[in-house]
């Protein structure tokens, strides 16, 4: 099986576009030869911190997320900004969710894909140590809760689908490989 891209994209249209995200219509020819359309959703680098306390806890950010009608659990999490480097939005969504700020990072793997048959959303996963606290300052979109959970908590919450977030997913269980206790 060949690794590469088996479609033919003849032309793009623009559908829709804010800061956040651009919706495109493609009409392609699929792999089996047939003609239609492939509707793709773009957005900025998704980054997400977990955020590690001397005592082995994570730091959890509680919010209300509007498209899945839901209040969520999450690892502390944003968009970086066109050109913004994965850590340095990572950095900045830290302090501005939770008001820490780190001594010490790791990237967590390389690049996941959050949903890669509609969309081209891609992510950055960080592990931070040494954490100081300071001010949050939200964005206006965000009413949050920060909770300390216990790693082995934050483990159980994935396990029991507690946290549905798959950046948040991915990240505790990557950070469980390199977090010894």
């Amino acid at each position: 099986m060949s690794s590469e891209n088996p479609w033919t994209r003849l032309g793009s249209r623009l559908i829709y576009e804010n800061p956040w995200i651009t919706v495109r219509e493609d009409q392609v020819i699929s792999p089996g030869g047939s003609h239609g359309i492939y509707g793709v959703i773009e957005t900025r680098l998704a980054t997400g911190v977990v955020a590690l306390t001397n005592s082995f806890d994570i730091i959890l950010v509680g919010q209300y997320r509007y498209p899945v009608n839901e209040y969520s659990w999450e690892i502390p999490e944003g968009g970086a900004n066109h050109g913004e480097p994965g850590l340095d939005a990572a950095q900045r969504e830290l302090r501005e969710e939770t008001g820490y700020e780190a001594d010490s990072w790791e990237r967590l793997g390389g690049d996941v894909h959050l949903s890669n048959c509609f969309s081209a959303e891609r992510g950055e996963l960080f592990l931070a140590r040494g954490l100081r606290p300071g001010s949050a300052a939200p964005d206006d979109t965000e009413l949050l809760q920060v909770r300390h959970v216990p790693f082995a908590e934050a483990l159980r919450m994935v396990e029991q689908g507690e946290i549905k977030d798959s950046l948040s997913i991915i990240g505790i269980l990557r950070a469980s490989r390199l977090v010894q206790r």
